[in-house]
């Protein structure tokens, strides 16, 4: 068969790109010939759908345009591309699979570009398979819905159960983050706001009150003792014991398994023994646990769902049947009935078949009819004995008119039972009169009820949001999020904001590349930056607030942490990684990483000394943006100040310099930068100017200024809140200095701050990071390094060295330490002041051995080997703290 479509290429992304929501695949399609007008046309109208499954589009409103309500931003100019999006984002849909809309990034004759959203990469594939399928000129229309029901039943496996998908689709509509934890269990919302659901079972349902309410005996008598109204009931085992039941009770009778729902095994209405003892082998094979013989209330059937103690909707039930039309014989009726596209086999489907099977045929006797009976015109003749509509039953709407004594009382029944969620069976012959005067019995109260009742006997309502909203109770499902990337200060500037949290009384959680914290809990050594420790963070139900440092690396393999943060920062773009991972240029990194300003909602803040950055302003949509720089009278900022803009900067007040923000004219200051440990008295400008970014987005996410002062005030550079960051150990026989300078700008800044630290003796530097990845850093650092110190001992490290894959010979450890000292002997440094050697633990030891009281050993290396440098020599050497 020949295809217009082929897959080009196919990425799956576990975060968001470019406008998608949650996970995203790359899709490129190459165009192989032209797509009959007819095709599109067939598929392209507001009841089109019914083409592919008139049973799927009954679930779809037919008076809009489908392909637009699919798409971000609706239709393009390419008919064919954005049918082909969104037909793949249909049938994932359809497959019970809840995503979000698809986007057209690229139309062309020849060739089309998609993001689209994913949770199963094996879904995803045979979706677009069987779109690639379905826009095929030659396309055999039955063959095509074979096909689909095919894809729909082995796919619908591992899809959710329809209750939770009408919740999952509520939450998305609502803007509420929707993450499936398995096949059946939904979190709706991040962290402390988070609810979890299984279908009608919520985080807060409890066990006790489940299994009570499965229990249909206890639960009754529970109700019972409560004085609500209750059927009669005996507890049975026995056929006899079943007989003695009845008899006390009085006929007619019914009958049911002690703890099955869903109609299963219920037996209404007997009238002989024969009958009973039938009933009871029947409901007794399902559940050998015993069974219920029940007083008969007559009436109607009603389900009334009271969620939190309200109740929200009531439906009367109507048994699976047809209606006569004094022409047409049953047989002809019940087809045209299962003829519905809502009814199936399938227990998920909306309406279920009503088969021809015994209980039928007993119906039909004993309404004295045939199935070759013509009923009279408008006669109901009922073909089950229950109403449930997972028997083939449905359903009408009566919300409006059950009375007010027949909905407390189902209020009260399920708080007796203990349920969050719960549906009430109530017979009666009339909700709209009072138990009390027109009779009725509550029979059972079910957890984790389904909905189907409410869906059938009103589908303008939207009850599983509904449900929701209850359940937030107006609450937002979103904990506050501030995303923060740029090359340098992006771990530190993520530590003092998750400081200020906690210093504003939240417990906040932030991933940065040395680690993840929870309040003060290390929780991971391992660097989850970006979309791994947001997953982390945002599925901890303790996590009230969320920093995210954003890495570049972690952009281009995962893309954003979520769909959208609350801010974001991006502090700078420096000469770091270039020529990795596809971005050659510093303009390339600044568009990868301006993206993340791009999903911020609510402000930005960025570095208004760097060009890159505030080009990045550009293409945010962010109403407020909050520029920094060390001096208000830098340009970009004093524009930004005179048109009415946010910013902070540093400004001199009683000879001390302190941080202020400012909106327009109007300045306020917020500390003295010397009260800041972190910043060294002012000596450490990055920090300045992380505590300013820090400043900036707490404001912006109204934390109050009080708790800024405060948490800044008492962050200081420890190996425990910025580990690797301007790090000074005490403890040995002279100061030691670790930081994590590894690109150009932090290394020429170290060598600044090195130099106005007061040393009387000597400054050592102990350096594992530039070198092994090749001389060129070496080289554009070399005059700093030098100017900086009086001995230099470069480590060898092999893992960057095969990372870096610079030094190929038989001993590139050899070959990285001959070329290291060879870079910096031509750049002025004598014989003696450069330190090699195999093996870098002999190395730094080397280097502390040789330090006198006056001097200053620097250990320019990543936290993890700094700190195990520190702690093996403390161990070896009884170092003092």
């Amino acid at each position: 068969m020949q295809t217009c479509l082929q897959v080009r290429s196919l990425q799956f992304f576990h975060g968001s790109k470019h406008e998608i929501t949650g996970r995203t695949a790359l899709l490129d399609l190459k165009v192989t010939g032209p797509l009959p007008d007819q095709v599109l046309a067939q598929l392209d109208q507001p009841d089109g759908l019914r083409v592919l499954s008139p049973q799927e589009a009954a679930g779809f409103a037919q008076d809009r345009d489908w392909v637009a309500g699919l798409l971000v931003g609706g239709r393009g100019s390419s008919g064919l591309a954005d049918m082909a999006a969104a037909l793949i984002v249909l049938l994932q849909l359809w497959a019970r699979m809840p995503v979000h809309k698809g986007q057209v990034l690229d139309a062309r004759s020849d060739r089309i570009r998609l993001a689209l959203p994913w949770r199963r990469q094996q879904l995803f594939r045979n979706a677009t398979d069987l779109m690639i399928a379905l826009l095929t000129p030659e396309a055999d229309e039955i063959e095509m819905s074979r096909r689909l029901d095919r894809f729909l039943e082995q796919e619908r496996r591992g899809g959710l159960a329809p209750n939770s998908m009408r919740f999952a689709q509520a939450a998305m509509a609502r803007d509420m983050p929707v993450t499936v934890l398995n096949q059946q269990t939904l979190r709706i919302g991040w962290g402390a706001r988070a609810r979890q659901l299984r279908s009608s079972f919520t985080d807060r349902t409890g066990s006790l009150a489940e299994k009570l309410a499965r229990d249909k005996y206890f639960s009754l008598q529970r109700l019972k003792q409560a004085a609500l109204p209750v059927p009669e009931q005996r507890f049975v085992r026995t056929p006899d014991e079943a007989r003695v039941a009845a008899a006390e009770l009085g006929w007619p009778v019914v009958l049911k398994p002690v703890a099955l729902d869903q109609g299963r095994g219920v037996h209404v209405g007997i009238t002989s023994e024969e009958a009973l003892v039938g009933a009871f082998y029947a409901a007794n094979t399902l559940q050998d646990r015993g069974v219920l013989v029940e007083a008969f209330v007559p009436g109607d059937d009603h389900r009334l769902l009271v969620v939190n103690g309200q109740m929200m909707m009531a439906a009367r039930r109507i048994p699976g049947g047809i209606t006569g039309d004094g022409k047409q014989t049953v047989d002809a009726l019940l087809d045209q009935v299962n003829a519905d596209p809502q009814r199936g086999s399938d227990p998920r489907n909306l309406l279920i078949e009503i088969r021809r099977d015994d209980e039928a045929l007993a119906c039909l006797k004993e309404a004295g009819l045939t199935p070759d009976s013509i009923p009279e015109a408008g006669r109901f003749v009922p073909l089950r004995r229950t109403a449930n509509v997972s028997t083939g039953g449905t359903a009408v709407d009566v919300t409006d008119i059950v009375h007010p004594d027949n909905r407390g009382a189902a209020i009260r029944a399920v708080r007796l039972v203990g349920l969050d969620i719960a549906g009430v069976d109530f017979l009666c012959r009339d909700i709209s009169v009072s138990y009390r005067v027109g009779g009725g019995a509550i029979c059972e109260v079910n957890g984790q009820p389904g909905f189907r009742p409410h869906w059938l006997s009103a589908p303008e309502r939207d009850i599983n949001g509904e449900v929701l909203d209850a359940l937030f109770a107006g609450q937002p499902a979103r904990i506050p999020t501030a995303a923060i990337t740029g090359t340098n200060g992006k771990s530190t500037t993520a530590m003092m904001l998750h400081h200020i949290w906690q210093n504003a009384g939240k417990t906040a959680g932030v991933c940065t590349t040395v680690g993840t914290w929870i309040d003060e809990d290390k929780v991971d050594t391992q660097n989850l930056s970006g979309l791994p420790g947001a997953e982390l963070l945002l599925g901890d139900p303790a996590v009230e607030a969320a920093v995210l440092e954003m890495p570049r690396l972690g952009l281009i393999r995962f893309g954003q942490a979520c769909d959208r943060y609350d801010v974001a920062a991006l502090l700078n773009v420096q000469n770091d990684h270039l020529g990795q991972n596809g971005i050659d240029t510093l303009e390339e990194m600044a568009r990868l990483k301006s993206s993340v300003l791009q999903h911020a909602r609510t402000a930005v803040v960025v570095n208004a000394e760097d060009s890159l950055c505030l080009q990045a302003l550009e293409a945010t949509t962010a109403p407020r943006r909050i520029l920094v720089a060390m001096a208000a009278t830098t340009p970009a900022l004093a524009a930004h100040l005179e048109s009415g803009g946010d910013g902070v900067f540093v400004a001199t007040q009683d000879d001390a310099d302190w941080i202020v923000m400012a909106r327009g004219t109007h300045h306020v200051p917020v500390m003295n930068v010397a009260d800041i440990p972190a910043t060294m008295g002012g000596l450490l400008h990055f920090n300045v100017m992380n505590a300013m970014f820090a400043i900036a987005l707490a404001d912006a996410q109204s934390v109050p200024a009080d708790a800024i002062r405060t948490a800044l005030a008492s962050f200081a550079n420890t190996r425990e809140k910025s580990p690797g960051r301007y790090n000074m150990i005490d403890g040995f026989a002279c100061p030691v200095l670790v930081d994590y300078a590894h690109n150009d700008t932090a290394v020429a800044e170290l060598c600044r701050v090195v130099r106005a630290l007061p040393v009387t003796g000597r400054r050592l530097l102990a350096l594992q990071i530039l070198g092994n990845s090749g001389p060129h850093k070496l080289e554009n650092n070399a005059a700093h390094l030098l100017e900086s110190f009086d001995r230099i001992a470069v480590l060898p490290d092999l893992r960057v060295i095969r990372k870096y894959g610079y030094f190929t010979g038989d001993d590139p450890e050899e070959e990285m330490r001959q070329l290291s000292r060879e870079t910096l002997i031509a750049r002025g440094a004598s014989d003696g002041q450069i330190l090699t050697g195999p093996d870098s633990d002999a190395l730094v030891e080397q280097v502390m051995h040789a330090a006198r009281p006056d001097d200053l050993v620097v250990l320019m290396m990543a936290p993890q080997d700094a700190f195990g440098h520190v702690d093996r020599l403390r161990t070896h050497h009884g170092a003092r703290g």
